[in-house]
């Protein structure tokens, strides 16, 4: 494992990276340190990069929006999403009627790519991080789970950062699920392969020419990890030093924050 400042990380050039967006390159509203100027010098010397969140609560439009009005290049091509995953895998398992826990924007977006959400004859359950959850919509999911449906969630986290605190997320919607139901969601975020396969896809390079850029240890580094991609930890987020000590999932190289991981790619030759 490196520590910050070090010039040296195992894994081999790096082709592409890949950024987590909460806690890592934005908090709410506030860009972090060293973002703008990072994506710029990427964008500027052709290296390959894109933004890979969990974060389901927005489409993909919405990020870009949201990344364009902060000052970041971003186009639908460069923004990955957990739901364009779970989008991909209820195509390829012939899943069209999801029972889908979203937001109106995000549930907008999957008609759009061909699914049609069902509340009254549904094929399987989807859970996103919907911020418009409510009591119904739990009861109906739980129903549904118990009568067997299959059962998907777009990601694991707990909880969402935020510029106030953690807020309950997707995987905290889960535990709640799990106790009433004994049930389990297939995950298709990070740290899981269906995630990591799409990175690998989207930047066109082998996983060890990859970079994976976040601020959590059982999302970002796991997958980073468990995937081949190269590990970067940024302390701008979620994770602290403290919570490697005993952890099963270390980091390759580990930056204070996105101004540091900039001056380390000079250092390393991928950026001039």
């Amino acid at each position: 494992m490196a520590a910050a400042g070090d010039e040296r990380v195992a894994g081999g050039a790096i082709a592409g990276l890949a950024f987590d967006l909460d806690g890592t390159v934005y908090l709410g509203a506030r860009l972090l340190p060293g973002a703008a100027a990072l994506m710029r010098a990427l964008s500027d010397q052709r290296v390959p990069y894109l933004f890979a969140t969990n974060n389901s609560s927005r489409s993909t439009a919405q990020y870009v929006e949201r990344l364009t009005a902060l000052g970041l290049a971003a186009t639908a091509a460069n923004v990955l999403t957990s739901n364009d995953v779970a989008a991909a895998v209820l195509d390829a398992r012939g899943l069209r009627r999801p029972y889908l826990l979203a937001t109106p924007e995000v549930e907008a977006e999957y008609r759009a790519r061909g699914i049609e959400p069902s509340e009254t004859d549904p094929d399987a359950v989807v859970l996103t991080f919907d911020t418009t959850l409510t009591y119904a919509k739990l009861r109906r999911a739980s129903d549904l789970i118990l009568a067997g449906l299959p059962y998907l969630a777009t990601h694991p986290d707990k909880v969402c950062p935020t510029p106030s605190g953690p807020i309950p997320d997707c995987g905290a919607f889960a535990a709640l699920l799990a106790e009433a139901t004994g049930a389990w969601p297939t995950v298709l975020g990070k740290p899981e392969r269906f995630m990591a396969e799409t990175i690998r896809a989207r930047l066109g390079a082998p996983a060890a020419g990859i970079a994976f850029v976040g601020d959590r240890l059982y999302t970002d580094v796991r997958m980073a990890n468990e995937h081949g991609f190269l590990a970067v930890l940024t302390l701008t987020g979620e994770a602290t030093r403290d919570d490697l000590v005993g952890s099963p999932h270390q980091p390759d190289l580990i930056v204070d924050d996105l101004i540091a991981l900039h001056a380390h790619l000079r250092r390393e030759g991928v950026l001039a």
